[in-house]
């Protein structure tokens, strides 16, 4: 469910919304080290809140989000109930876009994750919050865009925490844990663009 409301050069949105999985699949390990695939005997329930905010005015554009999320579902290990892994209660963002038919645009965005439950990570159970920065800017002359973007401009990275390799492989044989932050640090990329 959601509701939407406009004001002049302000629309802000509230959104509701829930779901319930009935007898999802999840795996386990089983005594002689391999992996089971079974139906889950209970639901995995979801909840949450999103909310948006977004100002126009002659072309500037800013854009403001959250969203709340709560995820259960039963632990095949302990038979009780846990976050659903790699699901972050807390989320946001903040964007903001400046653009001009005569010169390009420029732009740039903020992203927060907050902590979420991680699932066979012997480094740690739960992944740490972090934010994310990145800029476009693009001028233009004529028929001629020359652009720059770059994300991750604090260069977040999980391996600054963690390795990645796990000391023995998981019962499913992979050899890495699950990626709960960026893997790859900061990425700046440019170009030119025609326009005929």
């Amino acid at each position: 469910m959601d509701v939407t409301r406009i004001v002049g050069p302000i629309e802000v949105t509230g959104t509701l919304f829930g779901s319930l999985v009935h007898q999802p699949i999840q795996w386990r390990v089983v005594g002689n080290g391999g992996v089971e695939l079974m139906n889950a005997p209970e639901s995995t329930k979801t909840a949450g809140t999103e909310l948006l905010l977004r100002y126009r005015r002659e072309g500037f554009v800013a854009l403001a989000t959250h969203a709340w999320t709560r995820s259960t579902e039963l632990d095949p290990d302990s038979a009780m109930r846990r976050e659903v892994p790699l699901t972050p209660a807390h989320a946001g963002s903040l964007n903001a876009i400046w653009e001009g038919d005569e010169w390009g645009r420029f732009g740039i965005e903020v992203y927060f994750i907050g902590r979420q439950a991680l699932e066979e990570n012997p480094y740690r159970s739960v992944g740490r919050p972090h934010v994310l920065i990145g800029a476009l800017g693009e001028r233009r002359f004529g028929s001629l865009r020359l652009f720059l973007n770059a994300e991750n401009l604090l260069d977040v990275r999980q391996t600054r925490d963690d390795p990645l390799i796990l000391p023995a492989p998981r019962p499913d044989g992979r050899w890495t844990v699950d990626a709960w932050a960026p893997l790859d640090g900061r990425v700046v990329n440019g170009g030119i663009r025609v326009t005929f």
